[in-house]
């Protein structure tokens, strides 16, 4: 139930005036400025909700821009280390949920936001290796759905890993350094963390040409 109150907190702070009464609004503000305060004063609890939140559609930004908050006062290093381990640890165990529970279940999940459903390839020489790169380093999948996809299709666990955990760290220390340098106003830590992001897209776009020709 509190990953649900979670979930809809930050989908109707981006709700149009129309949906919403100015009493709600500012309920829900209150809400949300506490549940930010509680992580971003808690680091293990901050973590924990990198780890488990993730799955039930929350984005991931808004968890990596906390660590980067919890990291200016602490240890900036640590929480993108942290950060990293646990984005790592939620990309597994997401994975094992989805092929455990087979591809029904991620088409029902992504049936629900309007995504096509995805089918097992059936081909002996599919290309994971391509696949769970375009799914990782394409601009606006969300980051879960690529575990539950890559998870559903039976995508080898240890090349999942191995594709996926990097990306994740750079990701990672790139969002939370930019959010820490943008709060603190460290330029240098901004500067850092946009230049990782800004790495991450440009190194993925060239990727994904060429193996979508290759595809």
């Amino acid at each position: 139930m509190a990953f649900t109150v979670v979930i809809l907190v930050f989908v109707l702070l981006f709700s149009s005036d129309s949906f919403l009464k100015s009493e709600h609004k500012i309920f829900i503000y209150k809400t949300w400025d506490t549940f930010s305060n509680v992580l971003t004063e808690n680091g293990p609890l901050l973590f924990v909700s990198i780890i488990v939140l993730p799955a039930f559609i929350l984005p991931v930004s808004p968890l990596l821009a906390f660590a980067g908050i919890w990291g200016e006062s602490q240890s900036l290093l640590l929480s993108a280390s942290l950060g990293t381990l646990s984005l790592s640890l939620n990309c597994c165990w997401t994975y094992w949920l989805a092929r455990i529970c087979g591809i029904s279940f991620v088409n029902r999940l992504m049936g629900l936001f309007k995504i096509e459903p995805v089918k097992i390839p059936r081909s002996e020489n599919f290309n994971f290796v391509s696949w769970s790169l375009i799914l990782r380093l394409t601009p606006g999948i969300p980051f879960i759905f690529s575990n539950y996809i890559l998870g559903a299709i039976k995508m080898p666990f240890y090349l999942y890993l191995l594709v996926s955990v990097p990306i994740l760290a750079v990701s990672s220390f790139g969002y939370i350094y930019a959010a820490a340098g943008l709060i603190s106003g460290n330029l240098s830590n901004l500067a850092a963390g946009i230049s990782l992001i800004v790495v991450v897209f440009v190194v993925g776009k060239v990727i994904i040409n060429k193996k979508k020709n290759a595809i």
